[in-house]
């Protein structure tokens, strides 16, 4: 089902280069409450940290619990550190993917636990626990580039990839009597005679793309689940049953000339284990996803709030989707507290004129005058920030363009539900017309509509797709006012 395994079910025990009863040390589950790690269980073990001295370090929740299959994937959002987390929430859901399109049922459960936070490098483990085996991978990120990083970037490039693998796989050998075909795929068979050491080797400047080309084409290594002991030497761990019936770590001795520049950073943070971390800004990251990775689609729900929309809130939560409501100011006015409930339980509430009509036809000075309305009735309803624009029935020109400040969204999946009112045709136009990045035209004011809404979330979420909202959807790019965009390429 996954491609690379690495820990047992709340059976981790962190020893060098020793194996240990899976009951004698504490379990995964319960460093941290199961996102941030205390201190390593043992001292010689991967170093964790509880990172609290992060201002405005919060943690969100991303549950399904729908069609047999249980997810809850609890990751942390940290200010002013954007691509640290999206990197890690993105894995997430890399692995959500994986495990809903592998067949799905049964559970997954995965978190974060924090390696470093400090010294201008944030580091986090990310634990994925499912059918009683877990797959673990480190994460890193450098604050000064603002460049999420894999674990490839803490080493001198290819050749200090290859001593590290020769010297773990000795290690496997003769401390653990692993013989050389049984050795994990992607290490080498061990040689009492290691690769010339790259000691002399200076450490190079980390290029983000070489490193993440590098872990590419290693996807599914057994070195992805490395970082540091308390000591600075590198740690790599191997799950029950790959090595070993019980868990085995290696820690690999005087590692650091097999690090670059950006793994000495990291190494010293981890050392020094100070207290501190500085970023360039207290921002909330607007997206927590990379759609470029993982397949995302943006519900989108038009000219309400209406009598059912508390109903599809609901059916929204089941799979923890998240859409964009494009209301209108009259009706928003109206009901307020349909809008607030929405804005409240994470969906986007965006424009979409205060009466429905044809922008298209009005003055520049009618245009400006009828977008800010509806803006400050959202804003009463909801005090959400103002995102996108969508012009009702998809009608705008030079004139419309020119007087609104915001990016236009149009749809590239036309349900037409509000033509045929009919729950079958809407879930069929909706789930065979959806391709990575589309975005999805419904109307939430009738109930058919509505009432299809299950069926095209279960339909989907079986593909492997994520529900993200407008702003999500197009994560990183800039969006211009004024331009019309119908999906995310």
């Amino acid at each position: 089902m996954w491609k690379t395994w690495k820990r047992q079910l709340f059976g981790a025990c962190l020893v060098a280069a020793v194996v240990v009863p899976l009951g004698a040390c504490t379990a995964l589950g319960e460093l941290g409450g199961g996102l941030v790690g205390e201190a390593g269980p043992l001292p010689e073990g991967l170093r964790t940290v509880d990172p609290a001295w992060i201002d405005g370090l919060s943690t969100a929740e991303h549950a399904v619990s729908a069609d047999g299959t249980t997810i809850t994937s609890t990751y942390p959002v940290v200010p002013g550190a954007v691509g640290f987390t999206v990197e890690v929430r993105t894995t997430m859901a890399e692995r959500e993917t994986e495990f809903v399109t592998g067949g799905g049922g049964g559970e997954l459960k995965q978190h974060a636990e924090f390696l470093v936070a400090s010294g201008g490098v944030l580091g986090a483990r990310v634990v994925s626990q499912a059918d009683g085996r877990t797959e673990a991978s480190t994460h890193w990120y450098d604050v000064a580039s603002g460049e999420a990083l894999p674990w490839t970037a803490l080493l001198n490039g290819e050749k200090a990839i290859e001593q590290l693998a020769a010297r773990v796989a000795l290690a496997l050998n003769k401390e653990h009597g692993v013989a050389a075909d049984a050795m994990p795929e992607g290490l080498p068979a061990p040689q009492d005679e290691l690769p010339a050491s790259p000691e002399n080797a200076d450490p190079v400047v980390v290029d983000p793309e070489e490193a993440w080309r590098i872990a590419e084409e290693r996807e599914g290594a057994p070195l992805a689940d490395l970082g540091f002991d308390a000591a600075g030497d590198l740690v790599v761990a191997f799950s029950p049953g790959e090595v070993a019936e019980e868990e085995v770590q290696v820690t690999v001795a005087d590692s650091e000339p097999l690090l670059s520049r950006f793994g000495r950073t990291a190494r010293q943070a981890v050392v020094d284990g100070e207290e501190s971390l500085s970023l360039p800004s207290d921002d909330v990251p607007g997206y927590t996803i990379d759609c470029d990775r993982v397949p995302c689609v943006a519900l989108t729900f038009d000219d309400g709030p209406g009598a059912d929309t508390g109903l599809l809130l609901e059916h929204l939560d089941a799979y923890s989707a998240k859409a964009t409501f494009y209301v209108l100011g009259q009706l928003t006015e109206h009901d307020p507290d349909t809008v607030r409930a929405a804005a409240e339980a994470g969906h986007e509430i965006a424009n979409h004129s205060w009466k429905h009509d044809n922008l298209a036809t009005k003055s520049g000075e009618a245009v400006r005058e009828d977008i800010d309305s509806t803006w400050k009735a959202i804003e009463e309803a909801a005090g959400v920030e103002r995102t996108t624009v969508r012009p009702p029935y998809g009608s705008f020109n030079e004139t419309t363009q020119a007087n609104i400040d915001y990016p236009l969204i149009l749809w590239d999946v036309d349900t037409l539900d509000w033509q045929h009112r009919n729950t079958e045709k809407t879930v069929e136009a909706a789930v065979s017309g959806t391709q990575p990045g589309s975005i999805v035209l419904f109307h939430d004011i009738h109930r058919p509509t509505v009432d299809a809404i299950p069926e095209v979330l279960s339909k989907l979420y079986a593909k492997g797709y994520h529900f993200v909202t407008v702003t999500e959807l197009f994560g990183d790019r800039t969006l211009e006012p004024g331009q019309a965009y119908t999906r995310r390429d």
